[in-house]
């Protein structure tokens, strides 16, 4: 004769320590009162159906895991992040998804900043798009404080206790397009523009880069201004061609940030695209017309759906107990 096999529920002491925080904590989650912060009642609840048979739970049962996206960046690069991450979203009916994005001549710190707290509330992990900036950090270090795992995409915010980065390596990046900016160009004295778009780390790093490998391996080539745009294309059509309009022409431009319609579109305005060679990023439908037109002779890319998806898988090594504090970097796609 078969029989029931018996069940001891855990002890108070040991669903907090499943969950890392004090035994007065989890009981208060546990019988109901108030006090406790959404994202670490989440935590005991998790630790409990962890540790627990499903009886054992009781009215505390697994819900959907809660993802939010929180993008701010040129609109050329957000639709890029929105068509894929909505792609993802459609195939996992295992997680509940929501998606914030703000193109970044729109964006205000204080509002961001108080969306991210809004969505550490209600959600176990943040997949974050973001400048750096003091604001943002302190939401950022909030969320984390409160058991919320937070990983930035694309660009990193180092300073900010982010749980980790997913991405490819910039300064890489930025000295792979170096290197493909000296080998185009003949062995002669060049000036070369560099166009970006303030505070994100991610073009910091991509410049660090390009004044390396030009630095160490082709000492002829001088960068000679930083153009500032606000990665949209109107926006760099305008201060690119306010620059060509004031100084000697030059050999090469180097685009960190968006907007590459603009760029090549000033550059034809002046007829020089045969003339300079013109590097930037994103390998989107826009810049593919580019590059098959001739008005940009290398686009460095890389896979933002992988990005996306190993952000998922992070998140659920990150669940299982996982290291946090992570950087990790991608392959960059030429």
């Amino acid at each position: 004769m078969l029989t029931k096999p018996s069940w001891k529920n855990p002890t108070i002491g040991q669903i907090a320590a499943e969950a890392k925080v004090s035994t007065a904590t989890a009981d208060r989650v546990l019988n109901g009162r108030p006090g406790v912060r959404e994202a670490t009642r989440k935590k005991v609840e998790a630790a409990l159906f962890r540790l627990g048979k499903p009886e054992a739970v009781g009215e505390i049962s697994p819900e959907k895991r809660r993802i939010a996206f929180i993008c701010e960046a040129g609109s050329g690069y957000l639709t890029l992040v929105e068509k894929e991450a909505r792609a993802l979203i459609a195939a996992r009916l295992d997680i509940s998804f929501t998606l914030d994005s703000v193109p970044n001549v729109q964006v205000d710190a204080d509002r961001f900043s108080l969306t991210i707290t809004r969505r550490a509330r209600e959600s176990e992990a943040i997949i974050l798009v973001s400048r750096d900036h003091l604001k943002v950090n302190r939401a950022v270090r909030e969320a984390v404080d409160n058991g919320v795992h937070v990983i930035c995409l694309s660009t990193d915010l180092p300073n900010s206790r982010r749980s980790a980065y997913i991405g490819i390596d910039q300064i890489s990046t930025g000295a792979t397009a170096g290197w493909f900016m000296g080998r185009l160009l003949p062995q002669q004295s060049g000036n070369i523009l560099l166009v970006y778009s303030s505070t994100y780390r991610t073009q910091e790093e991509r410049e660090v880069g390009f004044r390396r490998v030009l630095r160490e391996q082709f000492p002829w080539l001088n960068v000679v201004e930083r153009v500032n745009i606000n990665d949209e294309s109107d926006g760099a059509y305008q201060s690119v061609k306010k620059f060509l309009a004031s100084n000697p022409p030059m050999v090469g431009i180097y685009n960190m940030a968006g907007g590459n319609r603009g760029v090549a579109r000033a550059l034809k305005e002046y007829q020089l695209q045969e003339n300079v060679i013109f590097i930037g990023h994103e390998l989107s439908e826009e810049s593919r017309l580019l590059l098959e037109s001739g008005e940009m002779d290398i686009v460095l890319g890389h896979d933002i759906r992988a990005e996306i998806q190993h952000c998922l898988e992070l998140v659920n090594r990150m669940r299982r107990g996982g290291s946090r504090s992570q950087r990790e970097n991608t392959a960059t796609c030429v």
